[in-house]
């Protein structure tokens, strides 16, 4: 047995969580967001494939959006953008590696610095073992823009990584990675099964010269689409 973790965006999801948010929040009945936090979330999406964000202005700008708002808010706007926009875009091949796994009894781990209500709606649909996200923060039952650290991304993924296999008796040796971003490298570099997929250019360079077998995610699952533990 083994870890099988998987980042979501462009990974699991066909684009970004984060631009599906936002679209969400700028478009949507009842919701607002200001053209700028519209803007942020593309450039961050823009600057993710050459390694350039600064996460911690990232997530400053993106949980400011949800500041002040009740828990029930949240999830709410959590499911929203998943019956609107995300269950509409995960791959097909995404969620046949996710029951391969299962069916071998590996732990399935969501891993990945979108926002945690998204990704537990996401995990749920899946039937994952876990999903690890930014976990931001309630006082007096109110978010605040504040998120447990280190956040999910590059080193901090490896970070996590570690603790799941650690408090659950696995080693990243016997672990799988999925990821399309070079960002991932220092938890990629770290498993024994790296699962390159979709990946970057930079992803696509390191791979080939490591030669690693890369994945290629195309089509989406059908719109009437139930997962297997549904059934």
């Amino acid at each position: 047995m083994a870890v099988a973790f998987f980042d979501v965006d462009d990974t699991i999801l066909k684009g970004s969580s984060g631009v599906m948010l936002a679209k969400l929040m700028f478009l949507g009945k009842g919701e607002t967001t200001s053209p700028r936090y519209i803007w942020d979330m593309l450039k961050a999406l823009i600057d993710s494939k050459t390694g350039a964000v600064d996460y911690d202005n990232l997530m400053e700008k993106g949980l400011s959006q949800f500041e002040g708002r009740s828990k029930a808010e949240i999830d709410e706007i959590a499911q929203n953008c998943f019956d609107k926009h995300m269950r509409h875009n995960i791959y097909r091949l995404a969620y046949k590696e996710i029951v391969w796994h299962k069916k071998r009894g590996n732990h399935v781990v969501l891993l990945t610095a979108s926002l945690q209500p998204l990704i537990d709606v996401l995990g749920d649909y899946l039937g994952v073992n876990k999903s690890i996200a930014t976990n931001f923060h309630y006082k007096d039952g109110l978010m605040v823009a504040t998120a447990d650290k280190p956040f999910c991304y590059e080193e901090g993924k490896l970070i996590l990584a570690r603790e799941y296999v650690q408090e659950h008796g696995f080693d990243l040796k016997d672990c799988y990675f999925y990821s399309d971003s070079s960002s991932d490298l220092p938890l990629m570099e770290k498993v024994g099964h790296p699962m390159p997929t979709n990946p970057d250019p930079n992803l696509r360079r390191v791979a080939f010269l490591r030669n690693w077998r890369v994945k290629k995610f195309h089509t989406v699952l059908p719109p009437d689409f139930r997962p297997e533990h549904w059934k």
